[in-house]
């Protein structure tokens, strides 16, 4: 029998988190219609997920980490959108132009995260979108900072292979380079 849902429970927790999904959500997916969905599924998700709660973390946390993995399962499953676009595109030129700021720089970079592993994907966005250090994505998702610091590399590694494929990017201000880039 699944458990019993306190809806009071609920409640409280979208008033007190609701906004911080969001934001999060937000700041993932690059559009506020797209984060408002994000969001409901999310609480959905909790509803459904109540039970596995252990307390052993803040519910912000658990909160965090589901909205995380949900956007980037969402910008996963849009992926196969956009290479149908770029395979509509004429002779073969980049739908970004290279010299793109802003929103097309979010769009390419969602489209790298479509590309890499979820962990690597998932510590790339705590570091470079949320601005978090490397300890703290390490007491975020409960593995030493040497972990995070590795997967940063091998997400520089593997966006300058995607990069390398064809994606065009930018350089948002403000975005910090690994030691030994130029630019």
């Amino acid at each position: 029998m699944p458990p019993t849902i306190n809806r009071a429970e609920i409640e409280e927790l979208y008033r007190k988190y609701g906004a911080l999904v969001r934001r999060r959500a937000r700041s993932i997916l690059g559009d506020e219609t797209e984060a408002q969905d994000a969001m409901q599924e999310v609480f959905v998700r909790v509803i459904a997920a109540m039970g596995e709660f252990r307390g052993q973390s803040q519910p912000s946390t658990w909160l965090y980490r589901i909205t995380t993995n949900l956007c980037l399962n969402r910008i996963r499953d849009s992926r196969r959108r956009r290479e149908r676009l770029a395979e509509a595109a004429e002779d073969g030129q980049n739908l970004v132009p290279a010299s793109a700021p802003g929103p097309e720089a979010r769009t390419t970079l969602r489209g790298v995260l479509a590309r890499v592993d979820d962990d690597l994907a998932q510590v790339a966005i705590f570091y470079y979108v949320d601005d978090m250090d490397q300890a703290e994505i390490a007491a975020v998702l409960g593995v030493s900072r040497r972990t995070i610091g590795y997967r940063l590399d091998r997400f520089r590694e593997e966006a300058l292979r995607v990069l390398g494929e064809g994606v065009a990017v930018t350089t948002a201000p403000g975005v910090p380079k690994a030691e030994g880039e130029s630019g």
